[in-house]
């Protein structure tokens, strides 16, 4: 039986959850935000709100990535390639940047989709930028890039840590 049910806004992410808490992205008008609500009630118990939005994609307005919780800390990346980390308590921003800028590359009709990877002590994103700016790592404490490699387009794909040949690896389609 359903405990609580209430309209959020457009957009194709999903819930993480973690303990008492479910955070996800929303398109509120002109706004890409990220909200944390309480699992039990589906009260808000806070948002952060961006000026974004992704115009003119067939699947239609909002952030398209689940939000990635990392020891208390919430890693977002919107439609429109901002990624930021969030005190998962208040929703405060830690750090923010913009993952397209950075690579250089354009949006693709479809916006970024991928969720953020945590990989040791950085978080792992896909703008699609070429020459060499495929995929990024960012330091988790500072947000700023790591390293970065590949040259392909972005896709609808989140960034995966494997084992392949017996050697850890990220795959990104």
């Amino acid at each position: 039986r359903a405990l609580w049910k209430h309209d959020v806004g457009a957009a194709w992410s999903a819930f993480a959850v973690v303990g008492d808490y479910a955070v996800t992205q929303e398109q509120r008008g002109d706004e890409e935000c990220v909200v944390c609500y309480e699992l039990r009630t589906g009260k808000q118990v806070w948002v952060h709100r961006d000026r974004a939005k992704l115009e003119g994609s067939a699947g239609g307005a909002g952030p398209r990535a689940t939000p990635t919780i990392h020891q208390g800390d919430v890693y977002a990346l919107g439609a429109t390639g901002i990624l930021q980390r969030l005190d998962g308590a208040t929703g405060t921003v830690k750090w923010t940047t913009n993952i397209l800028k950075d690579a250089g590359a354009s949006n693709p009709a479809h916006g970024m989709c991928g969720s953020p990877l945590i990989v040791g002590e950085t978080v792992v994103v896909g703008p699609g930028g070429a020459d060499g700016y495929s995929v990024v790592a960012y330091d988790l404490a500072t947000g700023k890039p790591v390293w970065h490699g590949g040259s392909g387009a972005a896709s609808y794909s989140s960034p995966l840590l494997a084992q392949v040949a017996g050697r850890p690896m990220i795959l990104y389609f």
